[in-house]
């Protein structure tokens, strides 16, 4: 049984083996009724759905429900029924918003007394709840809703009560995997990218724990179990081959007793040094951030059967320093000084803290390093550290540290930026200025893999495909995907004359995504100007499923570049700016962008001509566009959301001596098993 429709299914189905379920209150009518009010956080009457300033509210029954964000989150009060008595064995009801139970909730009174409660899980996405009440059977209750906080999450949403003796299971994902699955519609919706993971069913945020192990690359993710919207933080898990083609599998570490599971890393311990396995058997460890109960800590999990079940530890914590923003930790082995060596992020004072360990269970501090980079950040998360080699240069190395932030990167909303440097085991010193990671609105929490063949000799990551700005993109039954895994490099470069030299992060799709192209376009482009000029016909590409390579010389013009046109008026427009100096994706008329008033836009990504050319190579998908400038030197990732499924390539050049040198098209298969 579906939570989200849990409300109406118990009024509209006798139970065989018991009684008829009991309505203690829907909050469909337009006044409190029986309720007692007070404070101002709950309003004059139920709320239907979100409230001015708040962002979009789901999972509620019918038209009204419980909303104490009236006047915001500093607004408190409570809400207290009128008594009923206690006639079936359980109580289940909606619940979502604020997670501190000492400051907002839902609560079961037997005279005075507290006998049961329930808080939301920092998500606007209400949830099923369930209370045994057995033991209290024919006592008069009353349920209290309250709201005395004044900060970020400082209230509570709440929706049909219902007494039964048939409750439901909770969240029941394994049940609506098994319908998805036989649905037409698998993994083929209108949006849905096809050579990007994505989750099958909810909502997913930042990759974890990527590491490869036994002939497997894993992929744990943040994920919801009960809705579309974040929430109930668990670890999703996928595995693959080759890096293309993913196997989704069930949830690796679920949110327990009102801890989540936020994100972290995961390695390999072929040593055994934490003892949970053999060298013979080593155990795959993570180490991740768990959330609740007013503070983040570093926990432990592990695994011995190649990641399919996993055990906490018993001692977890293993760090804990009683501070509500403290997460996101990436642990590796540093073989120079023979440690295991934590990163992980004070987030709220934009401060990153180095730890040690020899057998991952007791850790010492090494060093801090921040708050360094953009002064725009409100806060810095998910960090990353690895060597690279820079390219050109045989056997210089250099390491580099990447974190990422909410708000204020380069294009607006969240994003990334990076520090190139020196890490001695101890302490990392930047050896030049913060760099973007990536410079449009759409990558953010990038992760590398571990434990890597060394044959492969190559570091490998990929990020989160969405800004935490405009999350809430028009996708359903999934929300979110990841972008293509991208090799990285280093490379020392000038832009436009600056100098000195600096070394950039160098970032192109593996190798292996060329195995999905099954035929290739090489368009007439010789006479293209202006205006833009169709060079494909309808369906000669056969979707938003293709890879364009082409080859730009701007000559005296301003622009030039592609229109991926999807209507009359709607199309996606890639190209350089000669006055600007960059490469730009222009999603104003796109599609569907009024979702939030913050998505469309214009992103520009700085760059140089290269023998008075810029390479481009751009990856297309249903809803997603990377574009790779100059071989990897800059990228920009948006999100698209076209309303046509049948696109038309356009190209224009603007002024005298513009010119697109060459242009190929590859049409690209599906990853999915229908």
């Amino acid at each position: 049984m579906n939570l989200r429709v849990l409300a109406m299914l118990v009024l509209t189905i006798s139970v065989m083996r018991g009684e008829e379920d009991i309505l203690i209150a829907d909050f469909e009518s337009a006044t409190w009724g029986d309720w007692q009010v007070s404070g101002t956080a709950f309003g004059a009457a139920p709320a239907t759905g979100a409230l001015p300033g708040q962002m979009s509210v789901s999972g509620f029954q019918g038209r009204g429900l419980v909303n104490s964000f009236a006047g915001g989150d500093e607004s408190t009060g409570e809400l207290i029924s009128p008594p009923f008595r206690i006639e079936r064995s359980h109580v289940v009801f909606l619940i979502g918003g604020g997670a501190d139970l000492s400051q907002v909730g839902v609560e079961l009174l037997i005279g005075e007394t507290v006998v049961r409660r329930a808080t939301g899980a920092e998500a606007e996405d209400l949830a099923g709840e369930i209370w045994d009440v057995a033991e209290l059977q024919q006592q008069v209750a009353r349920i209290r809703i309250y709201d005395q906080a004044s900060g970020g999450w400082g209230h509570i949403n709440a929706d049909h009560f219902v007494q039964t003796d048939q409750p439901p299971e909770r969240f029941d994902l394994t049940a609506r995997l098994v319908q998805y699955r036989q649905s037409a519609s698998y993994m083929n919706e209108r949006f849905r990218p096809q050579f990007h993971f994505s989750p099958e069913l909810n909502w997913m945020n930042d990759p974890n724990g990527l590491v490869f192990h036994d002939g497997e690359y894993h992929l744990f993710h943040q994920y919801n179990p009960a809705g579309n919207t974040w929430g109930h933080m668990s670890w999703g898990h996928a595995v693959s081959k080759d890096l293309l083609h993913w196997e989704h599998l069930p949830l690796a570490i679920p949110e327990s007793g009102g801890v989540m599971a936020f994100s972290g890393c995961c390695v390999v311990d072929a040593r055994n040094s934490s003892g949970f396995g053999s060298t013979e058997n080593p155990p795959m460890v993570a180490i991740y951030t768990g959330h609740g109960h007013g503070r983040q800590v570093q926990n432990l999990a592990w695994s011995t059967d190649r990641g399919r079940t996993w055990n906490l530890w018993e001692g977890n914590p293993v760090l804990d320093l009683n501070n509500p923003d403290f997460r996101d930790p990436k642990v590796f082995w540093h073989e120079q000084s023979q440690k295991w060596v934590m990163l992980v992020s004070l987030a709220a004072e934009r401060v990153l803290v180095f730890y040690s360990s020899t057998n991952l269970k007791q850790w010492t501090e090494l060093s801090r390093f921040g708050p360094a980079g953009s002064i725009h950040k409100p806060n810095w998360e998910c960090p990353d550290l690895f060597e690279l080699p820079v390219e050109g240069r045989s056997g210089e190395t250099r390491w580099v540290l990447e974190a990422d932030m909410g708000a204020g990167a380069i294009a607006g909303g969240s994003g990334g930026e990076y520090f190139v440097g020196e890490f001695d085991g101890t302490e990392f010193r930047a050896s030049q200025r913060a760099q973007w990671v990536d410079f449009g609105r759409d990558f953010y929490a990038p992760v590398s893999w571990s434990n890597l063949p060394p044959q492969q000799k190559r570091q490998v990551w990929l990020g989160w495909f969405n800004n935490w700005e405009t999350c809430l993109v028009p996708t359903s039954p999934w929300r979110s995907c990841m972008s293509v895994p991208r090799t990285l490099a280093l490379r020392s470069v000038r832009f436009n004359g600056e100098e000195p030299e600096q070394l950039v992060l160098v970032q192109q799709p593996i190798e292996e995504l060329k195995q999905l192209r099954k035929s290739t376009l090489t368009p007439d482009v010789s006479d293209a100007g202006w205006p833009p000029r169709a060079v494909t016909s309808a369906g000669e590409l056969g979707g938003y499923e293709f890879e364009l390579e082409a080859t730009l010389k701007p000559g005296q013009g301003r622009s030039l570049g592609f229109r991926i046109r999807s209507g009359e008026n709607e199309y996606t427009e890639i190209g350089f700016d000669r006055w600007q100096n960059a490469v730009y994706v222009d999603r104003t008329r796109s599609g569907v962008v009024d979702f939030h008033p913050s998505f469309a836009g214009r992103h520009l990504a700085p760059a140089r001509l290269i023998h008075s050319c810029i390479q481009l190579r751009v990856l297309i998908d249903r809803s997603t566009v990377e574009v790779f400038i100059n071989e990897g030197e800059a990228v920009i990732s948006d999100r698209i959301f076209p309303t046509g499924n049948d696109p038309v390539l356009e190209v224009f050049c603007g002024g005298e001596g513009a010119q697109i040198v060459d242009l190929r098209l590859h049409r690209l298969q599906p990853i999915w098993k229908r």
